[in-house]
């Protein structure tokens, strides 16, 4: 599987339904996540969760959409010297551990339009007019922050990561703050017309279920690759074009961003799906852990540890034989 995402084979991608529906098919099957009776939208209110057959399916297809999208932007801006699709891959595996892999929710539906906003910061580049990206951006993380407020404490990196593509331009920095107010505009509407009271719930994610073991284990796996990928990614941050220099500057940011909502969710709101955050950003350094020219055994091996611990945890609940 890993060898087949490696290299530049583009037809690879064909196999990431088959996975991503795996996945799906084994928790319909099991009830390890469970579907809630009510959804959080953030600032846009609760949608009742009778319908679970369409938020499942939305949500797998969300899944997909986000895996193809992160692969382009990794080998559109030349992350590596040779196309490679092993973020796609690792995205989905990583992820079928979160409730939002399986059902829709805020969290979920702003994690596609965050990385929709990266499309747009991407796109920037300092000698060129760059409003019509900055207000693409801007909106579509004003969205995202509307459906999961969270997001609201990373304002300031908005404007941060505009800048460290952009120059200063004041008219851009007008467009970027109009663009991140108009959907709050529009939710504020929106809830006084039908009387949307907002509660502290609405705030964080939707799902509060507390599979923590499958966290911890997550966590050092991932961990491990992260540390096996942090010399190549050195090297490649030293060899690499001013313009590389700053999206890693940038996905750098929106890591510590990630990290300190996760942090919020864990500590604030007594939830782990706020970590699901991070497993955008992650993806384009996680790949290096695997080298490039061949794939290197320990990393191999790590992640065949990750997707066989995704799978198994539907036949055997690690939380409740208190490992």
């Amino acid at each position: 599987m890993v060898k087949l995402f490696f290299g530049n084979r583009s037809f690879a991608l064909i196999f990431l339904p088959f996975i991503i529906g795996l996945f799906g098919v084994l928790n319909y099957w099991f009830h390890y996540h469970s579907p809630e009776q009510q959804i959080l939208l953030g600032l846009w209110g609760v949608a009742e969760g009778q319908l679970h057959w369409l938020y499942q399916t939305g949500a797998l297809a969300l899944i997909f959409i986000n895996s193809i999208l992160i692969n382009n932007l990794f080998n559109r801006h030349d992350f590596m010297e040779k196309n490679n699709y092993l973020a796609s891959l690792l995205y989905v595996v990583i992820m079928s551990f979160f409730h939002s892999f399986y059902f829709i929710s805020g969290a979920s539906l702003a994690q596609t339009l965050l990385i929709l906003m990266f499309v747009q910061v991407f796109k920037m580049n300092q000698n060129e007019d760059g409003r019509r990206a900055v207000f693409n951006a801007s909106i579509f993380f004003g969205l995202a922050a509307s459906l999961y407020p969270v997001l609201l404490i990373g304002t300031p990196f908005l404007f941060w990561m505009i800048w460290a593509v952009r120059p200063f331009v004041l008219r851009e920095a007008i467009l970027a703050i109009t663009g991140f107010i108009l959907p709050l505009t529009y939710v504020g509407i929106y809830a006084g017309l039908f009387g949307i009271k907002f509660v502290r719930e609405q705030l964080s994610s939707s799902a509060d279920e507390g599979h923590y073991y499958d966290f911890v284990v997550l966590s050092f796996l991932v961990s491990l690759l992260i540390l096996f990928s942090l010399s190549d990614v050195s090297s490649k941050i030293g060899a690499s074009t001013i313009r590389l220099k700053k999206l890693f500057r940038i996905l750098l940011l929106f890591i510590g961003l990630s990290l300190g909502i996760a942090l919020v969710e864990v500590f604030v709101f007594a939830k782990l799906e706020g970590i699901g955050v991070l497993g955008f950003p992650l993806m384009f350094i996680l790949p290096y852990a695997f080298g490039v020219k061949k794939p290197r055994v320990f990393a191999k091996i790590i992640y065949y540890f990750i997707f066989f611990f995704a799978v198994s945890k539907f036949f055997i609940s690690f939380d409740l034989i208190g490992l």
